[in-house]
């Protein structure tokens, strides 16, 4: 392969083609890291509670909810009953954030990434 000159006088094509390489191989290894990591997300679950656990929400990181607990003493008051389900739900959503970018740092090293 022909070397190319660039700016600067660097040379770049045949030994760059091994860095190329390199970081191809790296990226391939990320990528399949962060599919097994969706594929975990899919059992690994969080809790948000309100109302000082009055209301649960179980919650799959893969943003599924599996479920809504509360005290039968709600049922009483249907309107705070629902604030306390979207608060703890909110909740959960925030959990579920917080745990895949703690997860997705911990494959790419980089911290901050938006979640993919």
């Amino acid at each position: 392969m022909k070397k190319i000159r660039g700016f600067g006088g660097r040379s770049y094509g045949a030994k760059g083609d091994k860095t190329l390489q390199n970081l191809e191989k790296i990226q391939q290894q990320m990528w399949e890291n962060l599919q097994k990591l969706e594929e975990t997300f899919e059992t690994m679950e969080v809790i948000g509670s309100a109302g000082g656990g009055a209301v649960k929400v179980r919650a799959k990181c893969n943003y599924e909810i599996v479920a809504i607990e509360y005290d039968d003493a709600l049922l009483q008051d249907k309107e705070m009953l629902n604030d306390l389900i979207v608060a703890a739900v909110n909740e959960a959503l925030k959990e579920i954030e917080r745990r895949r970018q703690e997860e997705i740092e911990k494959i790419t090293g980089i911290q901050g990434m938006p979640n993919l």
